[in-house]
């Protein structure tokens, strides 16, 4: 990562923080003493807070505090009915192992999250455990202190080694990723099945897919663009193969302005084959959501929807007796460009506390996260695939992600795979406005886009 521009980023980060706010950074739980939040000075006044060592050497300890009763919260956004199930059992499982500690869920919405995050920085209300999308969101929250030394902790040794570089930062482990991410284009297999459909490896034979359900009546992709995170994977499912395959550095080189989008023509084929399915996206794409793309393929009302892993979930939430399948998305005539991606899932981090018995207790929480009872009911009540290495109960589709040889899928580890919320926002934004039409103008998205990423400072 560069430095300077994660210093950058952490100064911005801080002044939103503070204006969220409309009075200020808050005060310190030790005193009344404001605490800055900025890349330069950490919530710690600059003193590394680190386990305890008796902490790590005895997982058995009953209490942080030698009887104390301590409350910690873990902010998430897993709205999905099995992640919450998950959500719950790990809180069962800590909470009997350590009855001196309360845990307090708190979730909010995936379109809130980060600011409400911001804000609970900002405000003396911090969350002892939260996620982070990104390694470099991960170096942004590292620069402004926030981030607890995880360095180790004995969960480590249980995580799959290949995922642990994605949550170092100048090789001190901040964040450990809770599972393995796989997107491409999920399917209803009876739906495929009963129209005697095989999986498409080319362009060209996912528009014949797509030609024969909309002749026999079936919407061929639930579009779910009513929700910004949501739209976004129609485009990465073809430009991180493109783009970010090849060149590892394109996010930042977009974020940095050292290239433009008006003269890069692999972005630019990208989002032609994006914006080529538009007439198979369904009668009204931007006023579908999330939960009705997902009732939509789990129902057979459509076939298919370009996601994210985490939606098998969603679909069984809605038919537990839907069977769905995954393929990569095709990027071209040739079928060796259909690649399956893989990425190390979001980061469970640690909030930097001074308060030696709330770390302590946050500490005792994260290794009971990353314990092989709490992956395995990850596996099986969530429908992921856990970080933790073992053998696990785990769906057909989500096997066949696994499943796929290096050479037929990138894995989008240890690189700055997708850009800060900021600067994605407002790509997607731009992108949605442009989309909404029946021709798209390549050469206005991309002047527009150029001329928006330069003014941010």
């Amino acid at each position: 990562m560069r430095k300077s521009t994660l210093k950058k980023m952490g100064i911005l980060l801080s002044a939103a923080m503070c204006i969220s706010l409309a009075g200020g950074c808050g005060q310190s739980e030790k005193g009344g003493e404001s605490q800055e939040t900025d890349s330069a000075q950490a919530v710690d006044n600059g003193q590394e807070v680190s386990a305890p060592s008796d902490a790590a050497e005895n997982e058995e300890e009953a209490s942080p505090s030698e009887g104390e009763k301590v409350t910690i919260t873990w902010l998430n956004h897993y709205q999905e009915a099995g992640k919450q199930a998950w959500v719950e059992k790990c809180k069962e499982v800590f909470e009997e192992k350590y009855p001196d500690v309360t845990l307090n869920i708190e979730t909010v919405g995936a379109d809130n999250y980060t600011t409400v995050l911001q804000t609970k920085l900002a405000s003396d209300d911090a969350p002892a455990i939260f996620d982070l999308a990104s390694n470099y969101d991960l170096g942004v929250y590292d620069e402004a202190g926030h981030l607890a030394d995880l360095t180790g902790q004995p969960c480590l040794e249980r995580v799959d080694s290949e995922l642990l570089l994605e949550g170092q930062i100048d090789g001190v482990q901040k964040g450990v990723p809770i599972e393995i991410t796989g997107y491409g284009v999920f399917y209803n297999e009876e739906v495929f099945a009963e129209n005697s459909l095989e999986v498409p490896t080319t362009l060209s034979e996912l528009k014949a897919v797509c030609e024969t359900l909309s002749a026999n009546g079936i919407q061929p992709f639930a579009a779910p663009f009513a929700e910004q995170w949501a739209f976004r994977y129609y485009l990465r499912a073809i430009s991180d193969i493109t783009c970010l395959m090849p060149d590892h550095g394109w996010n930042e080189s977009k974020m940095d302005k050292t290239s433009t989008f008006s003269e890069d023509e692999k972005f630019k084929e990208a989002v032609e084959t994006y914006f080529s399915f538009h007439e198979y996206w369904g009668g009204d794409p931007f006023g579908t959501s999330w939960e009705d793309a997902q009732s939509m393929v789990a129902n057979g009302e459509a076939a298919m929807c370009i996601h994210g892993s985490w939606a098998v979930d969603g679909f069984l939430s809605h038919n537990p007796d839907c069977q769905i399948g995954v393929f990569p998305m095709p990027v071209s005539e040739d079928a060796k460009d259909t690649i399956m991606i893989k990425e190390p899932g979001q980061q469970l981090v640690l909030y930097n506390n001074p308060d030696a018995a709330q770390m302590e207790a946050a500490y005792q929480l994260y290794d009971t996260i990353y314990s092989e009872e709490c992956m395995a009911a990850y596996a099986q009540e969530a429908h992921q695939m856990p970080s933790v290495v073992g053998n696990y109960n785990m769906l057909p589709a989500l096997k066949t992600i696994m499943e796929y040889s290096a050479d037929a899928s990138f894995m989008e580890a240890g690189i700055t795979r997708t850009m800060t919320s900021e600067y994605e926002d407002i790509l997607m934004e731009i992108l949605i406005n442009h989309s909404m039409g029946e021709s798209f103008d390549m050469e206005g998205f991309c002047k527009e886009a150029d001329a928006a990423f330069a003014a941010v400072e």
